[in-house]
């Protein structure tokens, strides 16, 4: 009998922490309020105004969760191939919301970017406003299990099975 070990593509991402969990939730809420920006400018012009003040004000922490997902891509190999499957992943996510959110309005991001401008410039708030939005993010892997494993990692794993 021949054993042959296979490595796991260059290009896999690693399991997803709660921390990296978080993070790709607050990428989904900027990503989703970027598109909706655009989108929605046509009903309302300050919309753009709106979301321009909120990348602004929350600059810092929008910077600190993309590179907490870039570790998460990075910690899967260090390599060219993991940083060009964050760069994929950052294509899916927004394109997921290249057709608009559904369910939601104008209107309704619009009191969402407010939200944001409501809230301290910091990742716990932006969690805090996307887990109120009913954010459920983009992941291409499986969260982590184990020992360790906390409720929000269970729950990744529900919202996973609902992409």
């Amino acid at each position: 009998m021949l054993a042959i070990a296979v490595p796991a593509g260059p290009a896999q991402a690693a399991c997803w922490s709660a921390e990296h969990i978080s993070a790709a939730k607050v990428r989904d809420l900027d990503t989703m309020l970027m598109v909706s920006a655009l989108r929605c400018r046509r009903t309302d012009v300050s919309m753009m105004d709106a979301y321009n003040r909120f990348v602004v004000q929350d600059r810092k922490a929008l910077v600190k969760v993309n590179d907490t997902l870039r570790d998460h891509y990075r910690d899967a190999g260090n390599s060219k191939a993991q940083m060009g499957a964050y760069d994929t992943y950052v294509t899916k996510v927004a394109n997921r919301y290249g057709a608009g959110s559904e369910g939601l309005s104008c209107a309704e991001m619009r009191s969402i970017v407010d939200a944001t401008a409501a809230e301290a410039p910091q990742v716990e708030a932006l969690i805090a406003v996307a887990e109120r939005a009913g954010i459920r993010p983009l992941l291409d892997g499986p969260a982590c299990e184990g020992p360790f494993s906390t409720p929000a990692m269970t729950t990744a794993a529900a919202v996973i099975g609902r992409r």
